[in-house]
């Protein structure tokens, strides 16, 4: 009689590990899809390099030709998928910006501190028009060069195309 009571038991527990294990699966799905509706695209993970550290900001002034110095405003968005959280940038098509999920070069940004990024995208930045930008900073690059909150949304930077 031991014996079936402990094997009822186990039954039991095991019935009410499998019920909990179906719960957290069905919530974590999420609620359904409307009528019509198709899944999201499952999340693809890129790699992603170390990102860079504040030490990395350089002082003083970027070194080159004044030819190759731009002086403009820069915008920021919020990062580029396989990138969060980095210190990257994204250039207008025009001065070599695209996305391709590998680094495409490196530009030397100043603002209140320069900073030497790399470019991981392209932006529109309403190029050849009267509200263009001459970059596109993600959230960890605007902090690397500026103190402004990124509420201000615009800056005047000097920008360097490096290679």
């Amino acid at each position: 009689m031991q014996l079936r009571v402990g094997v009822v038991t186990a039954v039991f527990v095991c019935a009410a590990l499998l019920v909990a294990d179906v719960g957290t699966a069905a919530t974590a799905i999420g609620p359904p899809l409307p009528k019509g509706a198709s899944p999201p695209a499952p999340a693809v993970e890129l790699p992603q390099a170390r990102p860079p550290e504040r030490g990395a900001v350089l002082a003083g002034h970027p070194e080159g030709s004044p030819s190759d110095e731009i002086v403009g405003t820069a915008s920021n968005y919020a990062g580029t998928a396989g990138w969060m959280g980095q210190a990257t940038v994204a250039l207008p098509g025009a001065l070599g910006g695209r996305y391709d999920g590998q680094v495409n070069g490196h530009v030397t940004v100043c603002a209140e501190r320069c900073a030497r990024l790399p470019v991981v995208d392209w932006c529109h930045c309403y190029w050849d028009t009267g509200d263009e930008r001459i970059v596109d900073l993600s959230h960890a690059a605007w902090e690397l060069l500026s103190d402004a909150p990124l509420a201000e949304g615009l800056i005047e930077v000097r920008l360097q195309l490096d290679d």
